[in-house]
């Protein structure tokens, strides 16, 4: 398929009837059409899908030129027409679609659209219309399925390889659906004659048919329910592997966010051992302070006391009140009777004369006592109190260098990640991809079973059938249908296997000369694409990038398949598209850009490309060689030079 012209109408900003003419050189086969954000490059894009598939995509679903409404009066009517004029298979197709709008006043009523085909006689000029369904003959030429990855924008783009009807397309794309499709009634036409079997009055039989129903219908279950839980598997599996990825990007965050919750445990056992620190020199400070200050009059006290005589030296803890006690009972504590004028009498008065108030002696016996246990208390005071302080000081310090490394890393971690959260959500995602892992093996042996199970009552029943001439030739009927799906299954595995194997061959061939970096791209059964090194997190641009080298591989495979496809001029089998896009780098660097460039134009038989000039400067150092049409899509201007958003021309460049 090749895109020869485009012709609109008043379509959005496109006013009046504008037209472009596409390069459908083989050696330069890019056109490129450059403008300016909001020029209506995404609109030339969603004219295309207009024009096939009546798709509307636009948030104003208005289509009418604006400066066109606006001068309408009540009653008027306006049309909006596009044309394209493609060829394929050899046959050139002309194809319009057409909008009318009518003035109600305040408002617009649309019509319904009309489209119609015409294609081109042998003779170069007699057109004719083909009268049969519009949308069955686009299907025929492009399928609404495939389109999206043939006619796409660059918010698209990303998400290309990643689409969950991309199995379709591709089976669409390479031919495959034929035989897909074969087995699909291949599997209703075995299934309608097993139904029409009959085992009227045979009771073992209609037993035995009523088991397998019941083993069919229970096997459809499990395989509905698998379908769904793989599905979850699958899920679950990307997701912990995109968490894995993002851990794996997020190691240095992670080991400094650690680092970060042991220094907040650190510094709160810093806090509470400095106030430890704090209170137990206080303590120390307190508890023999009057001892240490004192130290050198009591040991000066101490000094002169012992050289004093000891005359006043009396018993310890003795009082006059004792003595006097003694004298009145006339007994001494040791026996001796105590009488007037007694030598005993006389060392007790002598004794209680050496007590206050008479005498100061106790007072300083004690005094010095005291002053020796002060004396001695104090031995260790100083080097206690220098330890206490020393302590002190070594935690503020050591609490001081933490805060400032906390200070740091928190600095060094504003607006990171919480891996954290990363790794919650890794192991939740492992867990119910365990899960999910786990149902599916229990519903593969669920389904195994109902399999035995049928494959025994068929048996049962083919030996039932054999009694009944009828039944016996419906079952001939189904072993020949059985024989024919099993044959068409084969070919379309072998067919399949192999296209999946050299798409991805292709993919990575691409993506290699695309990306500026090492991975390696794989394609599961369902035609997502994946990495087989997941390392890091995967940006917009790569996704970009990935999407490029899936559509190119895709592409290329086509045109191998058709070159030696000798169905070729038949309407089935693999195509040739064009690819058509707008704004495709604009997630991606120059480097890419120019990777990219490298590989596009060899990839389809044509190429359109809708891009912004800074985009195009460095594309054009690779691509300029290969374009065949350049154009300008420019904004018309007032008189005061100001650009008018609702009239855009295209210039050829």
């Amino acid at each position: 398929m090749l895109i020869r012209k485009l012709t609109l109408h008043n379509f959005r900003q496109y006013i009046g009837t504008q037209e472009i003419e596409f390069s459908t050189d083989r050696e330069k086969n890019v056109t490129v059409l450059i403008g300016v954000n909001t020029s209506g490059k995404t609109t030339l894009i969603r004219a295309f899908e207009w024009i096939l598939y009546n798709k509307n995509d636009f948030d104003d679903k208005n289509l009418l030129n604006k400066n066109v409404t606006d001068s309408m009066q009540l009653g008027d009517t306006q049309s909006v027409w596009g044309t394209l004029l493609l060829e394929h298979n050899g046959k050139e197709y002309e194809i319009t679609r057409k909008q009318i709008y009518t003035c109600t006043g305040n408002d617009l009523r649309a019509s319904v659209s009309s489209a119609n085909i015409l294609y081109l006689q042998p003779d170069g000029q007699t057109k004719t219309e083909i009268g049969s369904d519009f949308n069955s003959n686009i299907e025929r030429i492009l399928p609404r399925a495939l389109s999206s990855y043939f006619f796409f924008g660059g918010e698209r783009v990303g998400a290309i390889s990643t689409r969950e009807d991309i199995e379709s397309s591709v089976k669409g794309l390479m031919g495959l659906d034929i035989l897909y499709n074969a087995m699909t009634h291949l599997r209703t036409v075995i299934n309608r004659l097993k139904k029409s079997m009959d085992y009227s009055g045979d009771q073992k039989a209609i037993e035995t048919q009523q088991k397998l129903d019941g083993a069919i219908k229970k096997k459809q279950e499990f395989e509905n329910e698998l379908a769904t839980v793989k599905e979850q598997a699958e899920y679950y599996q990307s997701e912990k592997e995109k968490y894995a990825a993002l851990l794996r990007a997020h190691e240095e965050t992670a080991a400094a966010q650690k680092r970060r919750e042991q220094l907040d445990n650190v510094i709160g056992g810093l806090e509470a051992r400095i106030e430890k620190d704090k209170r137990e020199l206080a303590s120390a400070f307190s508890k023999n302070s009057f001892a240490f200050f004192s130290l050198p009059i009591l040991k000066q006290a101490v000094s002169i006391l012992n050289d004093a005589s000891d005359e006043t030296e009396s018993v310890p803890e003795m009082t006059a009140a004792s003595i006097d006690y003694i004298l009145k009972r006339g007994v001494c504590i040791c026996g001796t009777c105590i009488s007037e004028g007694s030598a005993a009498e006389k060392h007790l008065l002598l004794e209680k004369a050496k007590q206050p108030p008479e005498s100061i002696g106790s007072l300083v016996r004690r005094y010095r006592e005291q002053a020796m246990e002060y004396i001695s208390s104090s031995d260790d005071y100083y080097a206690t109190i220098e330890s206490r302080f020393a302590a002190l000081r070594s935690d503020q310090r050591e609490l001081g260098f933490r805060i400032d490394e906390r200070t740091a890393l928190a600095k060094s971690l504003e607006g990171a990640k919480d891996t954290s959260v990363l790794e919650q959500q890794y192991q939740d995602a492992e867990k119910r991809a365990r899960d999910f892992s786990l149902q599916v093996e229990s519903l593969h042996q669920k389904i195994g079973a109902c399999d035995k199970d049928i494959s025994n009552f068929e048996r049962a029943l083919e030996s039932y059938g054999k009694a009944n001439q009828k039944n016996a030739k419906i079952t001939l009927n189904i072993a020949y249908a059985q024989a024919v799906f099993e044959w068409v299954s084969e070919a379309y595995k072998s067919r399949e296997g192999s296209v999946r194997t050299k798409l991805e061959e292709k993919v990575n061939a691409n993506f290699s000369k695309m990306y500026h970096g090492s991975r390696t791209i794989t394609i599961d059964e369902k035609y997502r694409v994946k990495y087989i090194d997941v390392t890091t997190e995967e940006s917009d641009g790569l996704k970009s990038v990935k999407s490029f080298a899936f559509v190119s591989g895709l592409v290329d495979l086509a045109k191998e398949a058709l070159s030696s496809d000798k169905s070729k001029e038949a309407d089935i089998g693999p195509q040739y598209y064009p690819l058509v896009m707008d704004a495709p780098f604009s997630n991606v660097d120059e480097t890419h850009i120019r990777n990219i460039s490298l590989i596009l134009p060899a990839s389809a038989e044509q190429v359109i490309i809708a891009v912004m000039q800074k985009d195009w400067e460095p594309a054009s150092e690779i691509m300029a060689p290969v374009v065949g049409k350049s154009y300008r899509i420019e904004k018309d201007r007032d008189h005061d030079g100001k650009e008018i958003d609702t009239m855009t021309h295209i210039k050829e460049a």
